[in-house]
This record gives C-alpha cells, sequence and structure tokens, in this order.
C-alpha cells in the first residue's frame, strides 16, 4: 500500500493547545444497540468533561470521555470495565475507540459516517476511552496550565483523578477495573498501577507498548534497539517479497528472526569490536537472509541497522520509504524526506488521501449519534503538548527512563494483579520483541502474564484478523483474570 503526502496535512497535529474556560461540557447518555461478538447488545453511551482542579482549587483543565454500558444485563458491580488510553503523549482514544469500541471507520472513505464494530468486546466488558488534557475534545482553561498535567506522574495522577471521579460519577465504585493503554499509553497504565492508592485494577493491558524508551535508543554502546528490531524487519522484508516467504506465515518469520536476535546476534553485537571478521561475515549473511539488506552494507554498518536506515534502504532501489508504526505501508522517499517526525512515516498518512478525517468523523459522531455538542474540533492528535512534555520521573535514575521497575514495583504489591502484553510484527516503533523481553525482567510468576502477536503494525486493529483476534482476546483476558480471582 502507496501513500504520497506533503508536510502540509500533518500542520494541524503542531498547532498550539486550546485554552477555553468555557463551562464542562454536560454529561449526555443516548441509547444504542447492535450485535457484538455475535449478541444482540442493548447499551448508552456516555459522554462529558470531568474537570480537573489546579493547586489553588480553580479549574484547570479537563478530561473528556465516551464509554459505552450495556443496559440489557446487570451492568451492576460484577460486570467489569476497561478504561481505554491512547499514547505519544499527545494522542486522544480514537485509535482505540475506533479499533475495539462499538464503532470504526468504514471501509470506504467516502462514507462519512462510522460503521457498526461487530467484534468489540461489548457484550463481555463496558468501556471508557479516555482524552486526556489537550487531546480530543479536552482542553486547558488558561495558558500555562498544561505543566500541571504533562508529565509522566503527572499524566498519571490527572488520570487516576478521573477514573475515581467517573466510577463514583456512574455508582460503579464495585466494579472490577481494568486499565488499557496502547504505545505511550502503556507507559501511563503502568505509572498508574504504581502511584494509585485508592484503585484496586483487577488486570491492565499494554498494547505496543513503550515501556523502556532508552532501550528504543539506537546509539553507539546501546545493542537492545537493533535486537528488537530485528524480528520486525524480517516480517516487513518478507511481506515487501525482498525475501521468501517458504510458505510461513509472518508470526513464524518473526519468531524464528527473534530466536536468532536473542541467541546468535545477541552475542555478537555484545562482543563489540572485539567480533572477528570470520564471525562478523557469517552474522552479516544470517542478518541478510532475514532482512533482505546486502550483506556488504550490513557489514559496512557494523551489523547495526537503525529503524530510520532500514525504512529508506529496503526498498530504496524502487524509490520508496515503508512506514514506522506500520511497515507494510510504503509512500516515496522524496515525498517524506523533508518532514518532521512523525509526518516523516507513511504510515502516519493513513486516512489523510481523501475523505473526511478521523476527527471530522468523530465529530459528526458525536454531535449526530451520542448529542454531544461541543464547540470545538476533536483534536486526534496534539504534537504541542508532545513537544513540552516532562520526562522525568521522581526518583529515578536520572539518565534512564523506563517504567519496567514501576510494572515490578505494582506486581509486587499486588500479588493477584495479570498483565496482558500484545503487538503487531510490523511495528519498528514499539517493537513486540522488546516488550516481551522488557516483561520478562520483571521478577514474578510468568504466568501472571499474557503475551500476543499479531499480524499488524503498531495499532494492531487496523489489519481485519488481528481486530478480531484483539477483541476476543481481550474478552478472554478479562474473563480469565477475574475467575483466577474467584477461583472458578
Amino acid at each position: 500500500m502507496t501513500g504520497a503526502v506533503t508536510a502540509q496535512p500533518f500542520a494541524a497535529w503542531f498547532e498550539p493547545t486550546r485554552v477555553d474556560d468555557a463551562p464542562a461540557a454536560p454529561w449526555v447518555r443516548t441509547h444504542h444497540a447492535g450485535v457484538y461478538n455475535g449478541q444482540a447488545v442493548e447499551y448508552d453511551a456516555i459522554t462529558g468533561e470531568t474537570v480537573l482542579p489546579g493547586e489553588d482549587g480553580q479549574p484547570a483543565a479537563t478530561i473528556f470521555s465516551t464509554a459505552y454500558v450495556r443496559t440489557d444485563i446487570n451492568s451492576g458491580a460484577g460486570r467489569p470495565i476497561v478504561f481505554f488510553f491512547n499514547g505519544g503523549p499527545g494522542a486522544s482514544s480514537s485509535p482505540l475507540h475506533l479499533g475495539v469500541g462499538p464503532v470504526r471507520v468504514p471501509r470506504s472513505r467516502d462514507d462519512s459516517a462510522l460503521a457498526p464494530n461487530p467484534p468489540s468486546p461489548l457484550d463481555a466488558v463496558d468501556m471508557v476511552f479516555v482524552d486526556p488534557v489537550g487531546t480530543g475534545y479536552a482542553r486547558l482553561y488558561e495558558e500555562g496550565a498544561g505543566t500541571a498535567f504533562w508529565g509522566i506522574e503527572e499524566d498519571a495522577d490527572s488520570i487516576l483523578f478521573f477514573v475515581s471521579d467517573w466510577l463514583a460519577r456512574q455508582e460503579r465504585s464495585d466494579s472490577p477495573v481494568f486499565l488499557m493503554g496502547e504505545s505511550y499509553g502503556a507507559m501511563r497504565v503502568v505509572t498508574m498501577l504504581a502511584r494509585a492508592r485508592d484503585l484496586e485494577p483487577a488486570g491492565a493491558l499494554l498494547l505496543s507498548p513503550a515501556l523502556d524508551m532508552t532501550a528504543g535508543t539506537p546509539i553507539v554502546g546501546n545493542n537492545l534497539p537493533y535486537i528488537f528490531l530485528l524480528p520486525s524487519m524480517a516480517a516487513t522484508a518478507a511481506y515487501h517479497e525482498v525475501t521468501e516467504r517458504g510458505g510461513r506465515n509472518f508470526r513464524e518469520i518473526f519468531e524464528q528472526a527473534a530466536a536468532f536476535a536473542e541467541t546468535g546476534y545477541a552475542g555478537a553485537l555484545q562482543r563489540g569490536a572485539r567480533l572477528g571478521p570470520e564471525e562478523a561475515r557469517r552474522v552479516g549473511a544470517k542478518l541478510a537472509e532475514l532482512t533482505g539488506l546486502p550483506r556488504s552494507y550490513l557489514l559496512e554498518r557494523n551489523l547495526r541497522v537503525s529503524g530510520a536506515e532500514f525504512m529508506d534502504v529496503l526498498l530504496g532501489e524502487r524509490g520508496l520509504r515503508v512506514g514506522r508504526l506500520d511497515t507494510r505501508i510504503t509512500g516515496r522517499i522524496e515525498d517524506y524526506r523533508d518532514n518532521r517526525p512523525p509526518a516523516n512515516d507513511p504510515s502516519m498518512a493513513r486516512g489523510r488521501g481523501g475523505g473526511p478525517s478521523t476527527g471530522e468523523r468523530l465529530d459528526e459522531y458525536f454531535r449526530g449519534e451520542l448529542n454531544t455538542h461541543i464547540d470545538r474540533p476533536y483534536r486526534t492528535l496534539n504534537l504541542d503538548l508532545n513537544s513540552q512534555w516532562n520526562f522525568r520521573r521522581e526518583g529515578a535514575p536520572r539518565f534512564y527512563l523506563s517504567v519496567v521497575p514501576l510494572l515490578q514495583e505494582a506486581m509486587g504489591s499486588r500479588p493477584a494483579l495479570k498483565i496482558f502484553v500484545g503487538g503487531g510484527v510490523f511495528d519498528l516503533g514499539t517493537p513486540v520483541l522488546a516488550a516481551r523481553h522488557l516483561a520478562t525482567q520483571v521478577d514474578t510468576d510468568p504466568d501472571r502474564f499474557t503475551f500476543a502477536v499479531y499480524d499488524g503494525g503498531h495499532m494492531v486493529f487496523e489489519h481485519e484478523e488481528s481486530r478480531i483476534g484483539l477483541c476476543a482476546d481481550i474478552r478472554e483476558f478479562v474473563a480469565s483474570t477475574l475467575a483466577a480471582d474467584t477461583g472458578d
């Protein structure tokens, strides 16, 4: 799939964050029906803004949320609720909302209305999609207020405030709670687990998680990024027919490359300059076989190719750059070379080649279907917010950014807590091997983790088979976690 765009369509991502002191949007409840997982389901949609106070107790910002609560069965204390967060930081909940919620973007770009999403786990769980401060319809009340919410711990605390407020407002404080975060949203969830006092989540789901920023930084002396990227590079090369599949599916290709990445390749990189030329050639030949890149190029790069280099080189002779968040998608190199990140990623251009944007579709959906009228556009991505984010964490090592220690702390203090970790094989942004490796470093019973690998990119639900699988996995993880808690 190839898409060619210029930088201009991405300009809205970099616009300043909205400042709006209008009263909070009222809570609105509307009734709906659909068929999910083969079941007829009646449900209410609940939208509204939660006001966050500043240090002086006055309104400082808001969080916007969209909830779906099943009504044709008892949605009382025993029915689980999943709170969903995307990442960025600066992303609204729109990707997960339209990936696993009851509605989705239609297949036809010409259709402006959202379509039903039959695989959605709404039959089994109630769902709350959360737009943090500065995303979606959420906003600041005054200039400069964002610093109180735009940081690892500040953000987590604001979302914990929201969750507690929502549960109390909807009289669901006794319901089992699950937290699901994608990308940076997973870092948000782990931080929330470590900082939660009154909230006791039953489980957490981490999708395409960003857990350790240092481990994703390709720089001399840090070999982890190259190890973690290799299996996704192998799957990508096979997808674009640069290498032979040999009857294997992409997950099999991924796992075979992962086995080499964590053994022979890791060992070779660890030896650094001590690696002899004969061994380097042998490892280079294996890398060439897996990635389709010339062995001479790999040896010139000292057996280390970053994700950005791979994006340009794999299909460079065809004049194409592969995507970062979804390597199946390509664009002409010259259309992306001068764009600043993330607008230099062809896979970020999805849905920007004609027809309504995701934000425009959601505006229409909120006004038309959910009777929610807010006098500002729905903002799917806010990179102004991202540029101001505070990535420092109190008490953390000064030069190391990771929430894996927080995950271990949370699992140590909550013996019943279960964690789901999943990702797509075509993701160079947060490679799924990294997530799996980092989770297995937590000193706990490995049976407390559930792992899943999908034939998708960073947003695995954009691949139809993976969407079905992910929705089923959410349903199964919640059910199995609750069954284990009750001893059933």
